[in-house]
């Protein structure tokens, strides 16, 4: 099963101008997000409350106020980011969710939810608006890659700093994406994903490295 993380570039094939319409009735908040995930064809809610406490431990090493909306939505491969109206979504699938859990556990939920707060943090959802009246142009399959890749190496920075093993934070990729030739793809290949996720996560070591050796100096001054 190739584990790819929606975000924009594939969403924008789902919409079209009544759908646009649509769309900007909705109110900006959290019963926006419900109706989103209805537009999708998805009507069925598991408990949030996992998935917002890890959205919470997730933004607190990073130092971010919690400015998105996270909700399940049945009628999605597994999770995505998008953007309406300022307002920044995460969606997940909870089949998808438990499916995954009952095989790797805590680390690979967190990965993919770092994942794709790694995509509004660098600015990848541009809003879902613009794209549903062809405001903006489709990124390039090259650009989409890049973008994974840059959520990937977040998502490797963030496990680091929550405690997660080089083997769990790369766990959720290694296991479910192929190396398969992706020229023609919107997401890299495996090994190029895990490059990604080991320099983030050995940003987030370097940096705490230095943290160390710091106080340690601190220290020594002190004591003289």
């Amino acid at each position: 099963m190739n584990l790819k993380f929606y975000t924009i570039p594939v969403l924008f094939f789902f919409f079209n101008s009544s759908f646009s319409q649509e769309l900007q009735s909705y109110a900006d908040n959290s019963k926006t997000a419900e109706e989103l995930c209805i537009a999708f064809k998805g009507n069925s809610f598991s408990s949030e409350t996992d998935a917002n406490n890890a959205l919470d431990e997730i933004l607190s090493v990073v130092g971010i106020s919690r400015n998105f909306i996270i909700k399940s939505c049945e009628n999605i491969p597994n999770a995505m980011a998008i953007s309406l109206k300022g307002i920044r979504y995460i969606y997940y699938n909870p089949n998808f969710m438990n499916q995954i859990n009952s095989k790797t556990r805590y680390w690979t939920n967190m990965s993919i939810l770092a994942h794709e707060v790694g995509h509004h943090i660098n600015g990848h959802t541009i809003d879902v608006l613009l794209y549903a009246n062809k405001a903006v142009e489709e990124e390039s399959l090259a650009a989409s890659r890049s973008m994974e890749l840059q959520a990937d190496e977040f998502s490797g920075f963030v496990l680091a700093k929550l405690g997660a093993t080089i083997n769990q934070a790369t766990e959720a990729v290694s296991k479910m994406t192929s190396d398969e030739d992706d020229t023609y793809s919107t997401h890299p290949k495996k090994s190029k994903r895990l490059i990604a996720i080991n320099k983030g996560y050995q940003r987030a070591k370097n940096q705490e490295n230095a943290l160390i050796e710091s106080s340690g100096i601190n220290k020594s001054t002190q004591v003289e």
